[in-house]
């Protein structure tokens, strides 16, 4: 019986010395716990920032967070003594992290595109992007792919890190577009009166911005005619209308332009021809024959 107490009484003193230990070790847990959440809310709050941002931030905030959890937990295991077992965590740890980055190299490579996007933001939500031979607008922007919407509805949706490694155009990051075209007017109609017409005409369309203005150039000398072309800026975020519906407006307003103005201008200015009707004429010392003189 004594043997027991003074078992109880040995390990109720080692209990004593080491609860220093083990308090700075809850302590220290508890300390990176509340840090990881923080610093994952930080980061959550980063990446939701912009208006249309919609990027899928739950999984950055659990990384973040769980990193520095992992993090308190080894550092706790250290400080209660357990030195050797947080070095075979870690160094289990480590190998483990090699072996599921060479088993699963694209997952890891398009995870830390997509955490390298969210921060840099080359682009939102409603965007029309460029990359590689993909032109599209952006409908989702994910922790591991981008789904962008084709001109012609197809839905694609693009690894991060295909995107991170080559260029990127982005048509719409401020809302300003350049839309433009061509039109071939006749060499007998003036240059100067045609620029003049297209470019009054087509700053006074509505949605085409008066900054930058609106202006005309000559492209070529074509050999049947002069090819003139045409620049206007628009604002997409504000315009009332899209891209494609503000080209139409301004291309038939300039053709109505064109035609009251009594200028020629088509495909090919040379099968708009205008044919005068020729006036008579006789020659002179010319006798026409007479009835007698043909049957003679």
């Amino acid at each position: 019986m004594d043997f027991i107490f003074e078992s109880l009484r040995a390990d109720w003193q080692s209990f004593l010395a080491f609860s220093p230990r083990l308090i700075y070790a809850i302590v220290l847990l508890w300390a990176f716990w509340i840090a990881g959440s923080g610093f994952g809310k930080i980061i959550a709050r980063v990446l939701r920032r912009g208006q249309r941002s919609r990027i899928n931030t739950t999984l950055a905030q659990r990384l973040v967070a769980w990193a520095f959890r992992s993090a308190g937990f080894l550092m706790a295991l250290g400080v209660m003594g357990f030195k050797g077992v947080a070095a075979s965590l870690l160094a289990t740890g480590g190998v483990l992290a090699i072996v599921l980055g060479f088993a699963f190299k694209e997952i890891g490579e398009n995870l830390l595109a997509g955490i390298f996007l969210a921060f840099s933001r080359p682009f939102e939500l409603g965007d029309l992007i460029k990359t590689g031979d993909l032109t599209g607008i952006v409908k989702t922007i994910d922790i591991r792919s981008v789904h962008i919407r084709t001109a012609d509805a197809c839905d694609v949706f693009v690894p991060n890190a295909n995107i991170f490694s080559q260029e990127l155009y982005n048509y719409t990051r401020d809302g300003l577009r350049r839309p433009d075209f061509t039109i071939g007017v006749a060499y007998h109609d003036e240059p100067e009166q045609v620029i003049e017409l297209l470019e009054r005409t087509t700053r006074g369309i509505s949605d085409v911005l008066a900054e930058p203005k609106a202006f005309v150039s000559i492209q070529a000398f074509a050999s049947n005619y002069v090819e003139y072309h045409v620049f206007f800026w628009m604002d997409t975020i504000n315009s009332s209308r899209g891209i494609v519906a503000l080209t139409n407006d301004v291309m038939l307003s300039c053709w109505r332009a064109l035609r009251e103005a009594g200028m020629t201008f088509s495909s090919d200015v040379t099968t708009a021809i205008e044919i005068s009707s020729v006036p008579a004429f006789s020659i002179k010392g010319f006798q026409p024959l007479t009835g007698q003189q043909e049957s003679a």
